[in-house]
C-alpha cells in the first residue's frame, strides 16, 4: 500500500500538466469564437434594421390613417356634390360643380380642399352618418348622406333678405289649418323616408309648423280671378298655391348626440329637408325635386 502511494506521488511530481501548444486547435477555437461573434453581430444588425423598419412602417401607417381621416370627409363631399339639387343654385350660382382633372385637383385632395372652390370645409355630424359641408363665402351649408347625396340645404340667416327675393312669405294665418290627421301623416311620411331611417326616427315630441316662402305665380291672361280654393292665396301680382310644412324632430340613433329635424311637406307628401337644428326660420318651397333651402335662425 505504501509503495503504491509512493508511485502515485512520483507520477504526480514527474507529470507535465501543461500540454504542448497545438496551433491547429488554437486556430479552430479562434475561428469558432470569431464565427460566434459574427453571428451575434449579424443577429443584432438584423434586429436593429427590423426594429427601424417596423417603426418607420408604424409611423407611415399612423400618418396615413390620420391623413385619410382628415381628407376623406372632403373627398366624399366632393363626390356627393357633383350633382346638386336645383334649389341649391340660389346659394352657389357663380360656382362650377365640375372637378378639374389636373395636378391642382390632386393637390387639393391631398390638402383636404375642394378643387372647385365650392366647399370651404367639411365635418361629420356627431352620432350620425351625415356630413356637414360649409359652402364657400359663408352662404350656408349642405348636409350630405353618403350614397344619397344632399339631404338638407341651410342658408345663412344673415343673407335671408337676398335669398327670399321673389318669394312670398305665407303665414300660418293665411294657410289652411293643420289637423291632427295632418300631423299624423307628417310623422308617417318621415318614418317611411329612406334618408330619415339612416339618421334617426321621428320623436314623440310635439310637431311644429314651419314658416313657408313660395314664389308667386302670375295670373293667366291678366285675369285676376281664380277659382276659389282654400289653398290659393291671391295677391295683386299673382297667386300662391299654399303648401304646409311641419318640422318633425328626430330621435338620434345614439343618445346625447345631435338633434335633427325632418321638414315634411304635408301637401306634397315628402320630406323636403333634414337639418341639424331645431331653430328653423322658414323653408323656401319650389316645384324642384329634392331638398329645399331652409332658413335657420341666427
Amino acid at each position: 500500500m505504501e509503495r503504491d502511494d509512493r508511485d502515485i506521488e512520483k507520477l504526480l511530481e514527474t507529470t507535465d500538466w501543461e500540454p504542448e501548444p497545438d496551433p491547429v486547435r488554437e486556430q479552430a477555437s479562434l475561428a469558432r469564437l470569431v464565427s460566434r461573434l459574427n453571428r451575434r453581430r449579424h443577429t443584432m444588425r438584423v434586429v436593429a434594421r427590423t426594429s427601424i423598419a417596423v417603426c418607420i412602417a408604424a409611423i407611415v401607417i399612423a400618418t396615413g390613417m390620420t391623413w385619410y381621416r382628415w381628407t376623406q370627409p372632403m373627398v366624399v363631399a366632393v363626390q356627393e356634390t357633383q350633382s346638386l339639387p336645383p334649389s341649391a343654385a340660389r346659394l352657389i350660382k357663380s360656382t362650377s360643380t365640375e372637378t378639374p382633372e389636373t395636378w391642382h385637383a390632386l393637390l387639393a385632395r391631398a390638402t383636404a380642399q375642394d378643387p372647385r372652390g365650392l366647399l370651404a370645409r367639411v365635418r361629420t355630424v356627431p352620432g350620425t352618418e351625415l356630413l356637414r359641408a360649409e359652402l364657400s363665402g359663408g352662404a350656408g351649408y349642405v348636409l350630405l348622406l353618403p350614397g344619397q347625396g344632399v339631404v338638407g340645404i341651410v342658408a345663412a340667416a344673415s343673407d335671408s333678405d337676398n335669398i327670399t327675393k321673389g318669394f312670398m312669405a305665407v303665414t300660418s294665418s293665411d294657410a289652411p289649418g293643420i289637423t291632427a290627421q295632418d300631423l299624423a301623416a307628417a310623422r308617417s311620411v318621415a318614418s317611411n323616408d329612406t334618408a330619415v331611417a339612416r339618421v334617426g326616427s321621428p320623436d314623440n315630441d310635439a310637431l311644429q309648423v314651419a314658416s313657408v316662402y313660395q314664389p308667386t305665380m302670375p295670373y293667366k291672361n291678366n285675369n285676376h280671378a281664380v277659382p276659389y280654393d282654400p289653398f290659393i292665396l291671391s295677391t295683386p301680382s299673382g297667386y300662391v298655391r299654399m303648401r304646409r310644412v311641419v318640422a318633425v324632430p328626430l330621435k338620434p340613433q345614439r343618445e346625447n348626440y345631435t338633434l335633427l329635424t325632418a321638414l315634411v311637406d304635408i301637401d306634397a307628401h315628402r320630406v323636403v329637408g333634414i337639418v341639424d337644428t331645431t331653430h328653423v326660420a322658414g323653408v323656401l318651397l319650389t316645384e324642384d325635386a329634392g331638398p329645399q333651402v331652409v332658413l335657420s335662425e341666427p
